[in-house]
């Protein structure tokens, strides 16, 4: 049975405040900045389409907030976490995001995939993780696809404060450049205070191989037929996290809009 979509409207509010105390199935829509709270215990799904606003997550003790952010742009999100947070977003938008998570109880953590793909726009993201407590976890991957004259920056910043043990922090970003106008900057830091933790970041970034399109040319594909292939299959591991049928084919039609 398909799971529903329910605008995070029906929970009520007070002053634009938003409480998950229990876990569904189902899945909440946002299109609005406001405070959500997913309580103790609770399992929350929520797809964000936000944009142009401020929107603050709390996320407490034993729960889990699984966050998909689908093609919002001129958001700043912060995150105060003591359970688990699961971000995965994709962006096709000119933007300019900011987010925050800050890693509060033991054992707390943290997974942002994020997949940008660029044409004729600037896309610029901070990314902000603060370990505030031991054995804390946290990730976060990047994955750009630059091309007509686009220009995509990764700021990302970990950091692991004094007496904080046994915290993990990585990132990492990827990119793809299309052609000799495009380019993705990618800026990592780690800022560390305490020496029994883990922390690395690295970098990938260069041109789509001319061999891979000329193979696929061969066999019979245009050069726009070529690229789309490469592209979905680098979309396809995002694609496969989201559940909903409807939102997987919107988002396919908006890749194939971009040639």
């Amino acid at each position: 049975m398909k799971n529903k979509m329910i605008d995070i409207k029906t929970l009520g509010q007070v002053d634009n405040n938003y409480i998950i105390d229990k876990t569904i199935d189902d899945a909440y829509i946002l299109k609005d900045g406001c405070n959500i709270t997913i309580k103790n215990g609770a399992y929350a799904t929520i797809y964000d389409y936000s944009c142009d606003t401020n929107i603050n997550y709390k996320i407490s003790e034993s729960s889990t907030l699984k966050l998909f952010i689908l093609n919002t742009k001129n958001v700043k999100r912060a995150f105060d976490v003591d359970g688990e947070l699961l971000i995965n977003e994709i962006s096709f938008e000119g933007t300019n995001e900011d987010l925050l998570i800050n890693l509060n109880k033991e054992n707390a953590s943290s997974d942002l995939k994020l997949l940008v793909v660029a044409r004729n726009t600037k896309a610029n993201f901070l990314q902000r993780v603060n370990h505030n407590n031991k054995n804390t976890y946290s990730n976060i991957s990047n994955y750009g696809i630059a091309f007509d004259s686009s220009n995509i920056f990764f700021d990302t910043t970990g950091f692991i404060s004094k007496s904080n043990s046994s915290s993990n922090c990585r990132q990492l970003s990827k990119g793809v450049v299309m052609d000799d106008e495009s380019k993705i900057t990618s800026k990592p830091i780690l800022l560390i205070d305490e020496y029994d933790c883990f922390a690395s970041h690295g970098a990938a970034i260069g041109k789509m191989s001319d061999e891979d399109m000329f193979y696929l040319m061969s066999r019979g594909l245009t050069k726009t037929e070529a690229f789309l292939l490469i592209l979905n299959g680098i979309i396809r591991p995002f694609l496969d996290e989201i559940k909903d049928d409807e939102i997987k084919k919107e988002i396919t039609e908006k890749v194939n809009s971009l040639m």
